[in-house]
């Protein structure tokens, strides 16, 4: 038996792994950091990375930059929608669900299912040939068959007629 130190402890520990959001989540600026950082594309030129993932100095300066408004109470929506402001929404890395930019959202699903449904058409139409069109089969030889000469025939109907044994 546990003691009851030890059933707490135990119960401690997997209520705060069982429980979302109680143990290992950032909470305040750094998870405000990271929601920020990772919807900025770094305009160093160097590589189009998130500025979560850059690591040159214009996104180190960016990211500290984040983090001085955070730390200032700006929330994340609002620090995005400076980004934005002052850059134009070229530095998001998706574009917003709204207006024209669905089209960059839409397109491409719509795309796969047009060609999806073109493949489907055009195999179905190459896959049915019509009766009088079909390839006659060639026997187990690969020969065309000629028709059996008639003495051959003559001579089989005799034989069957007369068996010998």
């Amino acid at each position: 038996m546990l003691s009851r130190c030890r059933r707490a402890t135990l119960a401690m520990v997997l209520g705060m792994t069982l429980v979302p959001g109680v143990a290992g989540a950032a909470t305040g600026p750094a998870s405000g950091l990271d929601s920020v950082t990772e919807k900025i594309i770094c305009e160093c030129g160097c590589s189009n990375l998130t500025i979560k993932n850059c690591t040159c100095g214009k996104a180190d300066r960016v990211r500290a930059d984040v983090a001085v408004r955070l730390s200032r109470g700006q929330t994340p929506d609002q620090v995005l929608k400076a980004y934005v402001d002052e850059y134009g929404e070229q530095i998001l890395a998706a574009p917003t669900a709204k207006g024209f930019n669905l089209v960059g959202w839409v397109l491409p699903f719509a795309a796969v299912l047009a060609g999806a449904g073109l493949l489907i058409v055009v195999l179905r139409r190459w896959s049915r040939v019509p009766f009088s069109d079909a390839p006659l089969l060639l026997p187990l030889g690969g020969q065309p068959s000629t028709p059996p000469d008639p003495a051959f025939l003559q001579r089989v109907r005799e034989e069957m007629e007369n068996p010998e044994v």
